[in-house]
């Protein structure tokens, strides 16, 4: 078993600029991995879109809204999320996280680790 720190992982994080966060890999396999991040109030991550597989987000403390676009048709809808909210965003779905509170927004995210590598598109 590895128990893992997440604040001292999310310190030492590595800061990916095309989305404009900090991620972590926690646990998993190029099939499925699980990751960890931190939105700082009033950021938003860039909206962007995977081709191959859901990905999966577990609020764990703080607010925010998604956004999401079907890149299909260009249908969109937002939702407000906070601490302990979880939901997934399928395949071909532009989506973007912005910090509308006060606080840190952490979460946990799942996904193919080809997500983080070569399948992440921007509009």
């Amino acid at each position: 078993m590895n128990v893992i720190d997440w604040k001292s992982e999310l310190d030492q994080g590595i800061y990916d600029g095309s989305v404009g966060i900090k991620i972590v890999k926690l646990a998993g396999d190029a099939g499925f991995s699980t990751y960890l991040t931190e939105i700082a109030p009033g950021v938003a991550i860039n909206g962007h879109y995977h081709c191959h597989g859901d990905e999966h987000y577990h609020i764990v403390s703080g607010s925010g809204e998604m956004r999401l676009v079907d890149v299909a048709t260009g249908a969109a809808r937002e939702h407000a999320v906070a601490e302990q909210c979880s939901f997934v965003v399928p395949a071909n779905t532009q989506h973007q996280l912005s910090n509308t509170g006060a606080a840190p927004l952490v979460l946990m995210f799942s996904c193919p680790a080809s997500h983080l590598a070569d399948d992440r598109h921007f509009l």
